[in-house]
């Protein structure tokens, strides 16, 4: 039996192996040509005239498709308090996103950057309408009693807006020490 299987396996071996086959000769497409005008190759009968070919059909005009809803956010950092913009006198930076050209269910999200360049905080929301609505969603980032308070983190924030992951809009703020 294992002398049998032993056989079969070589024999499928040598039948897989292509040495000293020629390989095939590549197919070579012909010559391209021009096109030729059509003509009539059999005379008309006798008492037939000879007809012109039928005049093209012409497809009805297919209007374009409308024009594609391109999304759009505006950003707008709240007032900080009456307390000023002092890292010791704000409790949180509220941003709102307000989106219009989307149809359907979105994830927008914003993403906190301090003076550093090196993202602090990243929040998300879910948005949903219809193409001629706008939406306003509502971002918090909290400054007492965080790490943006006792760290010290003054200076020109950013706060950088993204639906569905690509990139909207941005708003600035600046929180002084």
């Amino acid at each position: 039996m294992r002398t049998r299987l032993a056989l079969l396996a070589a024999a499928v071996m040598l039948a897989s192996c292509t040495e000293g086959v020629a390989p095939h000769a590549p197919v070579s497409a012909p010559p391209a040509r021009e096109p030729v005008a059509p003509t009539d190759v059999l005379p008309p009968r006798e008492g037939s005239e000879a007809r012109p070919p039928p005049a093209p059909v012409e497809e009805p005009e297919v209007p374009p498709p409308p024009p594609a809803v391109v999304p759009r956010g505006s950003a707008t950092v709240m007032d900080l308090g009456e307390g000023g913009r002092g890292l010791l006198s704000v409790e949180q930076v509220d941003v709102d996103l307000t989106v219009s050209g989307v149809r359907g269910r979105h994830v927008v999200s914003v993403e906190f950057v301090p003076p550093s360049g090196l993202p602090y905080e990243r929040r998300s929301a879910e948005v949903d309408s219809r193409a001629d609505e706008s939406r306003t969603v509502r971002f918090s980032l909290p400054v007492a009693g965080t790490a943006v308070a006792t760290s010290g983190m003054s200076g020109t924030w950013q706060a950088r807006f993204f639906l569905d992951g690509a990139p909207l809009t941005a708003a600035s703020f600046t929180l002084d020490p």
